[in-house]
């Protein structure tokens, strides 16, 4: 089902794709099913540290305070570090995506294209979704938008992967708003500049897929002030040349310099 000009290409036989729609509230109510207290549109206008603790402060009134903040916060996650006085370059971005109506299941694994700008998969449905390139996005505002030359391009490109596509019919297009960093790797690590903060943000478009494992390395940094990963890469410190300073966590105080 590969098009002709498709001449190689590399097989991740364990891979595969879930819907975000579906799996997302799953994970919100398993949370909840373990005492987590999640807290939907409630959104945080101020953040500081006060002596030992953190406190943050909500449009809505409610105010929490606790030892380690993280930081989590997608494409406004760079606006947390600023308050910490950690600015990074981080880019709003819209990944622009399309569906197609239902068709014979055909498509056996998710594709991408390294360098051409355009995946798709096929659902159980029988749905293809695909996408490539950017719509548009105001973070400030919190609106996105596909935008209509940038779908063209990705039909064009699919119907060049999965030529069967020709007489498909896209019912559907939609944007979201994602953080973008320089390298399209996130931050993900203690602040070089306040202790028991914690950033994982600007996943750059890859953070569906890394959430479950990035939970995992968080309870670890909160738990143990370490985590059993390399996050070198991900220092936020690569940004401003602060990548060699480390903190004491309240979480293991002996352990200074412990690796991020």
């Amino acid at each position: 089902w590969l098009g002709e000009n498709v001449i190689g290409g590399s097989l991740a036989a364990d891979d595969g794709h879930a819907n975000p729609r579906l799996l997302t509230p799953a994970f919100g109510r398993a949370a909840r099913a373990v005492g987590a207290d999640l807290r939907e549109f409630t959104p945080v206008v101020e953040t500081e540290r006060d002596g030992a603790r953190f406190r943050v402060r909500c449009a809505t009134g409610l105010e929490v305070s606790a030892t380690s903040l993280v930081n989590t916060a997608g494409a406004w996650g760079g606006e947390i570090a600023a308050a910490f006085d950690e600015p990074v370059p981080i880019e709003t971005i819209a990944p622009n995506m399309l569906v197609t109506e239902p068709l014979p299941s055909f498509i056996t694994r998710a594709v991408g294209v390294c360098g051409g700008d355009v995946y798709l998969r096929q659902v159980a449905r029988g749905n293809v979704v695909f996408g490539g390139g950017d719509g548009w996005a105001d973070s400030s505002l919190e609106r996105s938008r596909p935008s209509s030359e940038t779908s063209a391009r990705a039909i064009e490109r699919a119907l060049g992967l999965v030529p069967a596509l020709q007489s498909a019919l896209v019912i559907r297009s939609w944007s979201g708003i994602e953080g973008g960093m320089p390298d399209d790797i996130p931050v993900i690590g203690f602040s070089s500049t306040t202790p028991n903060l914690i950033h994982a943000f600007g996943f750059s478009g890859h953070g569906f897929q890394l959430g479950p494992v990035i939970g995992i390395i968080i309870d670890e940094l909160v738990g143990t002030g370490a985590s059993t990963s390399p996050l070198g890469a991900f220092d936020i410190g690569r940004f401003h040349g602060a990548a060699d300073l480390r903190h004491v966590s309240a979480a293991n105080p002996e352990q200074e310099g412990a690796k991020r």
